[in-house]
Protein backbone atom coordinates (compact mmCIF):
# COMPACT_ATOMS: atom_id res chain seq x y z
CA UNK A 1 0.00 0.00 0.00
CA UNK A 2 1.77 3.16 -1.13
CA UNK A 3 1.57 6.43 1.23
CA UNK A 4 0.55 9.57 -0.31
CA UNK A 5 2.33 12.94 1.01
CA UNK A 6 0.64 16.48 1.24
CA UNK A 7 1.93 19.07 -0.15
CA UNK A 8 -0.36 21.91 2.15
CA UNK A 9 -1.89 21.81 5.03
CA UNK A 10 -5.00 23.33 6.92
CA UNK A 11 -2.97 25.35 8.72
CA UNK A 12 -0.45 26.59 6.57
CA UNK A 13 -3.62 28.02 4.38
CA UNK A 14 -4.49 31.64 4.88
CA UNK A 15 -7.18 31.60 7.47
CA UNK A 16 -9.13 34.02 6.18
CA UNK A 17 -10.51 35.45 3.24
CA UNK A 18 -11.53 39.51 3.19
CA UNK A 19 -13.60 40.79 1.10
CA UNK A 20 -14.55 44.83 0.84
CA UNK A 21 -18.44 45.28 1.11
CA UNK A 22 -20.10 48.70 1.09
CA UNK A 23 -20.25 49.34 4.78
CA UNK A 24 -16.80 47.37 6.18
CA UNK A 25 -15.30 44.14 5.39
CA UNK A 26 -16.96 40.64 5.37
CA UNK A 27 -14.66 38.12 6.73
CA UNK A 28 -14.69 34.40 5.72
CA UNK A 29 -13.24 31.05 6.92
CA UNK A 30 -12.38 29.29 3.79
CA UNK A 31 -13.51 25.28 3.82
CA UNK A 32 -10.50 23.27 2.86
CA UNK A 33 -10.61 19.21 1.77
CA UNK A 34 -7.80 16.82 1.14
CA UNK A 35 -8.31 15.70 -2.30
CA UNK A 36 -6.16 12.62 -3.07
CA UNK A 37 -6.75 12.76 -6.92
CA UNK A 38 -5.03 16.21 -6.98
CA UNK A 39 -2.18 15.17 -4.32
CA UNK A 40 -3.15 18.58 -2.26
CA UNK A 41 -5.76 20.08 -0.01
CA UNK A 42 -8.05 22.41 -2.40
CA UNK A 43 -10.98 24.81 -1.23
CA UNK A 44 -14.58 23.28 -1.80
CA UNK A 45 -16.29 26.21 0.01
CA UNK A 46 -16.12 29.32 3.03
CA UNK A 47 -18.26 30.30 5.32
CA UNK A 48 -18.81 33.60 6.49
CA UNK A 49 -17.36 34.15 10.15
CA UNK A 50 -17.65 37.75 10.78
CA UNK A 51 -16.99 41.82 9.66
CA UNK A 52 -13.97 44.18 10.27
CA UNK A 53 -13.67 47.65 9.75
CA UNK A 54 -17.22 47.96 9.95
CA UNK A 55 -18.50 51.92 9.93
CA UNK A 56 -21.68 51.37 8.42
CA UNK A 57 -23.83 48.20 9.93
CA UNK A 58 -27.05 49.10 7.60
CA UNK A 59 -24.76 48.92 4.52
CA UNK A 60 -23.41 45.25 5.90
CA UNK A 61 -26.93 44.20 6.31
CA UNK A 62 -27.62 45.34 2.84
CA UNK A 63 -24.78 43.43 1.24
CA UNK A 64 -25.67 40.68 3.51
CA UNK A 65 -28.63 40.25 1.66
CA UNK A 66 -27.42 41.10 -1.56
CA UNK A 67 -25.15 38.00 -1.36
CA UNK A 68 -28.10 35.71 -0.09
CA UNK A 69 -26.83 35.47 3.66
CA UNK A 70 -29.03 35.81 6.34
CA UNK A 71 -29.74 38.94 7.56
CA UNK A 72 -29.67 38.38 11.11
CA UNK A 73 -26.09 37.36 10.78
CA UNK A 74 -25.05 41.02 11.64
CA UNK A 75 -25.92 39.59 14.93
CA UNK A 76 -24.78 36.48 15.26
CA UNK A 77 -21.01 37.14 13.62
CA UNK A 78 -18.10 38.41 15.72
CA UNK A 79 -16.69 41.42 14.97
CA UNK A 80 -12.58 41.13 14.80
CA UNK A 81 -10.44 43.73 15.08
CA UNK A 82 -8.16 44.35 11.91
CA UNK A 83 -5.06 42.20 13.52
CA UNK A 84 -7.10 39.32 13.82
CA UNK A 85 -7.54 38.81 10.55
CA UNK A 86 -4.31 39.92 9.08
CA UNK A 87 -5.47 43.37 7.79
Amino acid sequence: MATTQRNETVSEAQPYELENAAGGTLVYEPTREYRETLGRTTQVGRRLVGFVDVNDWDAIRSELARRGHDVGMVHHREEFDAAEVGR
